[in-house]
C-alpha cells in the first residue's frame, strides 16, 4: 500500500538523485494528491537535491506556449516554501496579457513583439528545475495532451528537469495508457490518505472513529472528511456541554453514514440516491424492510408473495444495510440524526444545523444515552439474548421516547411486553401512549391527519390505531359543538375566495343554526359582491351531504364529514323510531329566502337586487 510515508521516501530518493526524470503521481479522485505534494514540498524543500522549483495547474491554460510561460513565471528557489514574488509576477503577467501585438514603427520596418516571443526567451532559461504539473484531467479543449506530454518529455530529457505530473488516472485512462511507458519513468500511486486526513481533524480524540470508517467503508476523499468535520464541529459547539465521549462517538458515527449517503450514494449502488436512503432507513419503514424475506424471490411464481418493485426495493435496502452494518449496526434515521438528514437535503450553511439543533434541544446526553440503550435492547431482542431484566429495561427506555418513536414502533414495543409476560408494564405503557395521543390531538387540526402517525393506511394489528381515530373524531365533534359564528364566517369566506374546503368544519356547518347562518350571510365582505357570495356559500359541499335525523330533529349519523348516503340503509322495525334522510341545503335555502325577505323589509331599495338574485337562481333552486 502506497501510503504517505512510503511515497515521501520514494520521492526524496528520486529527487535527490542526479538523474532527471518524469513521474506520474496518481490516485483516486479526492484522495488528496495535490495536498500530499504541497505538504511534501513544504516539509522537504530545503533538503531537496535541486535549486529551483515550479508548480503549475493546467486549469485555465489553453496553449502550450502559455504553459511554458506559466512554468517559467512560477519558478523560484527551493530555499523558499513558496514563491514570494508571485504577486509581482502576476502583475507582470497581466501586463503582458494587455499587450495586443503593439507595433513599433521605424523607417519602413515594423516590429511585432508577442507574448510567445517573451515566453520563449524566458523558458530558454529553465533547466535543472523540479516541476510539478497538476490537474491534467482539467485540460483545456484547446490544449492537446500530446503537446503537454511532449513538453514533459522535453523538460526531462533536454532540460535536465525533474517533472512530477499529478493526475486522476480514472479521468485520463486512455491518454495516460498511451504515454505511460513512452514518457514516464515511474508511476507512483497514492492509495492511502489517512495521515493527510488526520491533519484535517481537529477533534483528535475522535480520530479512531474516522480511521475505522476509512478502513471499513473505503472512503478516501479528503473533502468528504473535511465536510464531516465542519458539520461535527458545528453540532458539538452548539449542543450540551456535558456530552460524553461516548455520545460524541455516537454522533460522529451516524454523521459519517448520513454524509456518505448524501454526498456519494453510489457507494451503495448507482441506482440508489439519497432520497431512497432516507425513506428506507426512516422508522417504521426500516423495520418493515429488515423483516422482508428476499428468499421469496427465488420461489415459484405461484408462491411469490410480492411484486417485482417491492422485491427490488428490498434488494437495494439489503445492499445498503449490509454495507452500513460493517461500521454501524442496526442504523436507522430517528431523533437528532433525522433532523440533520432533512437539513442536508437543502443545506446552505452549517448555521442552519446549529439553529435547528439548538431550538429542538435534541442533542443532550440524556437523549443520546437513551438512543444507545434502545439500540442495545433491540440488539438483544434480535439476537434472542434477552435476560430477566429485559422487560423492565425496555419499559424504562421506551416510556421516555414515546414522542420520538414512529407509531407502529409503539405498538411493537407494547406487544413485546405483552408477549414476554409483563401485562402490568404493557398496560402502563398503553396508558402513557394514549395520554400522549390525547395531548397531541388537542393541539388542533394540524394533528388530525392520520398520515402524520402512520405511513400505511389502514393499519392492521395496532392497538393504538383505533384509539387515535376515535380521539380525533371526538376532538372534531368538540370543535363542531363549540364553533361560533365568527369562525364559521371565516370558513365560508375562505371557501368563497379561494375554494378552501375545511373538511374539519363540515359537521359544524351541518349543525349551523339560523342565527349563526344569518351572521355568515351578512358578514362584511371584502372584494366580493353579496349576490355572488350568497350563491357560492350555498354551494359548500357540507350542505349537500345527506344526514339522518329522527323526527324530533336529533341526528343519528356518525357526524363525520365523509358520512355516506343513508338512503339505502334498511329501515329498522318497531319498536325503533324511524328516521328521515335530508340535506342541510334544504333548510339553509329556507333560511336564505327568509333572510332575503327580511332584508327587503329593512331596506326597501334592495328589493330589485334580491329579486334579481331569485330570478337568476329560480328561487334558489338552481344555485
Amino acid at each position: 500500500m502506497a501510503n504517505v510515508e512510503n511515497l515521501e521516501k520514494k520521492l526524496l530518493k528520486l529527487i535527490n538523485s542526479k538523474d532527471s526524470f518524469a513521474i506520474a503521481l496518481t490516485g483516486e479522485w479526492g484522495i488528496g494528491k495535490t495536498r500530499f505534494w504541497n505538504d511534501f514540498y513544504e516539509e522537504n524543500h530545503i533538503n531537496l537535491g535541486v535549486n529551483k522549483y515550479s508548480y503549475v495547474s493546467l486549469f485555465g491554460i489553453d496553449s502550450i506556449e502559455a504553459l511554458k510561460f506559466e512554468i517559467a513565471l512560477s519558478t523560484h528557489e527551493t530555499t523558499q516554501k513558496k514563491d514570494y514574488l508571485s504577486g509581482l509576477k502576476g502583475i507582470f503577467k497581466k501586463s503582458l496579457d494587455a499587450i495586443d501585438l503593439p507595433k513599433i514603427e521605424g523607417t519602413g520596418v515594423t516590429l511585432s513583439l508577442g507574448k510567445g516571443l517573451i515566453s520563449s526567451a524566458i523558458t530558454s532559461l529553465i533547466g535543472d528545475t523540479l516541476i510539478c504539473i497538476d490537474d491534467i484531467e482539467r485540460l483545456s479543449k484547446n490544449l492537446d495532451i500530446k503537446d503537454v506530454m511532449g513538453l514533459v518529455n522535453h523538460l526531462s530529457l533536454e532540460k535536465n528537469c525533474k517533472v512530477v505530473v499529478i493526475l486522476h488516472e480514472g479521468k485520463t485512462d486512455k491518454d495516460f495508457r498511451e504515454y505511460k511507458e513512452k514518457v514516464f519513468d515511474e508511476v507512483l500511486t497514492l492509495d492511502n490518505s489517512l495521515s493527510i486526513i488526520k491533519k484535517e481533524i481537529v477533534t483528535n480524540e475522535l480520530f479512531p472513529i474516522y480511521e475505522n470508517f476509512y478502513q471499513t467503508m473505503d472512503i478516501k476523499n479528503i473533502r468528504f472528511y473535511q465536510r464531516v468535520e465542519r458539520t461535527l464541529k458545528a453540532i458539538l459547539d452548539n449542543s450540551d456541554d456535558d456530552l460524553s465521549f461516548t455520545s460524541k462517538k455516537q454522533i460522529l458515527e451516524a454523521l459519517l453514514i448520513i454524509r456518505m449517503a448524501h454526498d456519494m450514494p453510489s457507494t451503495f449502488d448507482d441506482t440508489i440516491d439519497f432520497d431512497f436512503f432516507v425513506k428506507s432507513f426512516s422508522s417504521p419503514r426500516v423495520d418493515e424492510l429488515r423483516g422482508y424475506d428476499l428468499d421469496l424471490t427465488f420461489k415459484s411464481d405461484e408462491n411469490r408473495l410480492d411484486d417485482k418493485e417491492k422485491v427490488e426495493v428490498a434488494r437495494k435496502f439489503k445492499l445498503m444495510d449490509d454495507t452500513i452494518s460493517q461500521f454501524y449496526s442496526y442504523f436507522e434515521l430517528s431523533g437528532w440524526n433525522k433532523i440533520i438528514t432533512s437539513l442536508l437535503v437543502d443545506l446552505d450553511t452549517e448555521s442552519e444545523i446549529i439553529e435547528e439543533l439548538s431550538l429542538s434541544d435534541t442533542l443532550t446526553e440524556i437523549q443520546l444515552e437513551n438512543d444507545r440503550e434502545k439500540q442495545e435492547l433491540m440488539t438483544e431482542y434480535r439476537n434472542l439474548n434477552s435476560d430477566q431484566s429485559f422487560n423492565q429495561r425496555l419499559f424504562d427506555n421506551i416510556k421516555d421516547r414515546i414522542n420520538r418513536e414512529a407509531f407502529p414502533n409503539l405498538s411493537f414495543h407494547y406487544n413485546i411486553l405483552e408477549r414476554n409476560g409483563s401485562p402490568e408494564l404493557a398496560k402502563q405503557f398503553e396508558e402513557l401512549v394514549k395520554k400522549y395521543i390525547e395531548e397531541r390531538v388537542k393541539k388542533g387540526p394540524e394533528e388530525w391527519h392520520i398520515e402524520n402517525y402512520y405511513l400505511k393506511i389502514p393499519v392492521l394489528h395496532d392497538i393504538f390505531y383505533n384509539f387515535l381515530l376515535q380521539t380525533i373524531s371526538n376532538q372534531k365533534k368538540a370543535l363542531a359543538l363549540n364553533t361560533d359564528a365568527s369562525t364559521l364566517s371565516s370558513v365560508f369566506m375562505r371557501f368563497c375566495k379561494r375554494g378552501n374546503i375545511s373538511k374539519d368544519f363540515f359537521e359544524a356547518i351541518q349543525n349551523i343554526d339560523k342565527e349563526n347562518f344569518s351572521s355568515v350571510v351578512w358578514q362584511p365582505l371584502d372584494g366580493i359582491d353579496r349576490i355572488r357570495y350568497i350563491r357560492e356559500l350555498l354551494e359548500h359541499p357540507a350542505f349537500n351531504i345527506d344526514i339522518a335525523k329522527f323526527d324530533n330533529g336529533d341526528r343519528i349519523d356518525t357526524a363525520s364529514w365523509h358520512y355516506k348516503k343513508l338512503i339505502d340503509t334498511p329501515k329498522r322495525p318497531p319498536p325503533y323510531q324511524p328516521f328521515i334522510v335530508e340535506k342541510k341545503l334544504n333548510e339553509v335555502k329556507r333560511w336564505t329566502l327568509e333572510l332575503l325577505q327580511e332584508r327587503i323589509e329593512e331596506k326597501p331599495n334592495s328589493r330589485a337586487a334580491v329579486e334579481h338574485l331569485l330570478e337568476l337562481t329560480h328561487n334558489l333552486e338552481k344555485i
